[in-house]
């Protein structure tokens, strides 16, 4: 697995639409956040393009990105929002010409199929985390921007989290994989499909009831996707309550209280208030007695390595 060179001051930041159409006073106001960080910053051209509540044509959005990895003056990328398109732009992307230029890429919510094909198709580390016109427009704050720069900038190699609830005890490592559930569960079947076999599953989303949660799950369970796992935790469920009869987490609990692997809840990533950068395809280690995930490799090449 490939992993990106940490970020320097003054490197450049590409900010890019993949997904949905970007509001354009949120995309100023996260542009603004990353030059106060002190960074160069660059959109690509045909970011405020718009078809419908895509953000422009699938060939112009892959073509977009492409066109940023494969410049050498680009340090990192950095989505702008999610929504729903990402899908779309795969079958345009040049995964062998991707992974002779491995850098920095940043998203989730919708990108977490974009984040999972360069984990699996292009052999490098890519980062589930906070976006330019969602999260860094907002203001990063507390524990979200210490792990955002310092993960990018090669200051947090390792750290350990305390989860919400054992579901089922055990310890697992495993490269971490996965991101938002509604998103990832589209790929099955597809040319794009999610490899979960000996990962470490990390899975979260927004807005959607329990039955929809629980066929989601279930569909990942009849497609053997939650077989071979080494671990699952789950992140937040924002927005996620039902009518009181049945709820997310004794969905979770009935699901995999026999699982033949550790289970926990509560990482504080996705949707939810609190969204820490997750690296994936990294090693992280599960820990389900004591309720606590944990980095356990570099994820960037320290500056100067």
């Amino acid at each position: 697995m490939q992993k990106p060179a940490a970020l320097r001051p003054g490197d450049k930041i590409a900010v890019v639409a993949p997904s949905g159409k970007v509001d354009d006073e949120k995309l100023k106001t996260g542009i603004a956040a990353l030059e106060r960080a002190g960074f160069a910053v660059e959109t690509a051209d045909n970011i405020l393009a718009r078809k419908g509540y895509l953000a422009g044509e699938a060939v112009g959005r892959a073509a977009a990105l492409r066109k940023f990895f494969e410049r050498s003056d680009v340090a990192a990328i950095l989505a702008a929002r999610g929504g729903f398109g990402s899908i779309q732009m795969l079958p345009y992307l040049d995964a062998d010409a991707i992974r002779r230029h491995p850098k920095i890429f940043v998203g989730y919510s919708d990108l977490s199929i974009v984040i999972n094909w360069l984990v699996q198709r292009c052999g490098m580390v890519a980062f589930h985390g906070p976006m330019v016109a969602m999260e860094l427009a907002r203001g990063l704050d507390g524990r979200n921007a210490d792990f955002f720069w310092g993960t990018l900038t090669g200051k947090k190699t390792r750290w350990d989290i305390d989860l919400g609830e054992t579901v089922r005890s055990g310890v697992a490592e495993g490269e971490a994989a996965g991101g938002c559930l509604s998103t990832i569960v589209t790929t099955i079947g597809t040319p794009y499909e999610i490899d979960t076999a000996g990962k470490m599953l990390f899975l979260e989303d927004v807005a959607e009831k329990p039955y929809r949660i629980e066929r989601m799950l279930t569909h990942m369970r009849m497609a053997g996707k939650l077989d071979r796992v080494a671990g699952i935790v789950f992140g937040s469920f924002s927005y996620c309550e039902g009518d009181g009869e049945r709820e997310v987490a004794e969905i979770i609990r009935e699901m995999f209280r026999d699982a033949p692997y550790p289970v926990a809840t509560g990482v504080p990533a996705g949707h939810g208030d609190d969204n820490i950068i997750l690296p994936l395809g990294v090693k992280m280690k599960l820990d389900g007695a004591a309720r606590r995930l944990s980095l356990i490799e570099p994820p960037v090449h320290a500056p100067g390595c």
